[in-house]
């Protein structure tokens, strides 16, 4: 076998190899507990509010998202849906109450809250190995993968609904 044959050979192992691994940890993480057991379908109020931006808050009539604050708008019902899912976060470790300080982990004060109708999620800083971001529901403390925290952060404009 020739050496260009031999890598080639090599590279497609690995490959294989690495996908399978990419398969197994997503099947792992769709049988993670999630963070509340919210039906997305079923809020009808979400508050959003952080450190350094304006509150937003946003509620469901006959069925179309409406933000009343800080933007008296129809709402982007994607933006509304994108914030809905947080609550639905896979959870990779959760921490009773009491178990960790919530000053070391930035709850307290927290970065960002999220309610939700009455369920309030607090957010505060990630984790330094994984990155992942620690929040407070509940009363327990839990470590969820942090691919949401910019639209926690996000500008009420952005969350306007646009006519098409």
């Amino acid at each position: 076998m020739k050496r260009r044959a031999r890598t080639n050979l090599f590279l497609l192992c690995l490959f294989a190899v690495l996908s399978a691994l990419v398969v197994l940890q997503l099947r792992r993480e769709q049988t993670f507990d999630r963070l509340t057991t919210l039906d997305p379908a079923a809020v009808s109020a979400l508050v959003v509010s952080c450190n350094g931006c304006v509150p937003r808050r946003f509620e469901k009539t006959n069925g179309a998202w409406r933000m009343l604050e800080p933007l008296a708008q129809p709402a982007d019902a994607d933006a509304v849906a994108r914030l809905i899912a947080i609550s639905r976060a896979p959870v990779r470790a959760r921490h009773a109450a009491g178990e960790l300080d919530p000053k070391k982990v930035g709850l307290d004060p927290p970065q960002a809250t999220l309610q939700l109708d009455r369920t309030v999620l607090k957010f505060g800083n990630t984790d330094a190995i994984h990155g992942d971001r620690y929040v407070e529901v509940d009363g327990a403390i839990a470590l969820v993968p942090d691919n949401f925290s910019v639209r926690l952060f996000a500008t009420a404009e952005s969350e306007v609904a646009t006519k098409k």
